[in-house]
């Protein structure tokens, strides 16, 4: 059954840090969201073991490795989810009153059928 087309919802990229919605790009030219701006993917791995380098091409961002060539940027994101996932940015300090304070930001999980492996 056809669905009508809805403005801003065809495409909408997704921080690989933190899965909010990219508003920017970082260095790298890889979307992201404010706050991993400053954050870059290094030292991702392939799956034949050689390295991933990040590259922009007309179509958004890929990754490129030297023994099997260009890689979609969804599938070598998968490929290192755990990398990724080991990042952890600055934390966040808000000062009030003399005291430290970190912000907690509470992160929204949603699991589909396809996820088996999640549980």
């Amino acid at each position: 059954m056809f669905r009508k087309k809805i403005y801003g919802q065809s495409k909408m990229d997704r921080c690989p840090f933190c899965r909010q919605r990219a508003v920017t790009e970082n260095s790298q030219g890889v979307p992201v969201c404010v706050d991993h701006k400053e954050g870059m993917l290094d030292d991702l791995k392939c799956v034949c073991g050689g390295w991933l380098d990040v590259r922009k091409g007309k179509f958004g961002p890929y990754f490129f490795c030297m023994n099997c060539g260009n890689v979609n940027f969804k599938r070598g994101l998968e490929m290192n989810d755990k990398a990724i996932n080991d990042y952890r940015p600055e934390t966040n300090k808000s000062v009030s009153d003399g005291e430290s304070k970190f912000d907690k930001k509470v992160r929204e999980i949603t699991v589909t059928s396809d996820e088996v492996d999640f549980l």
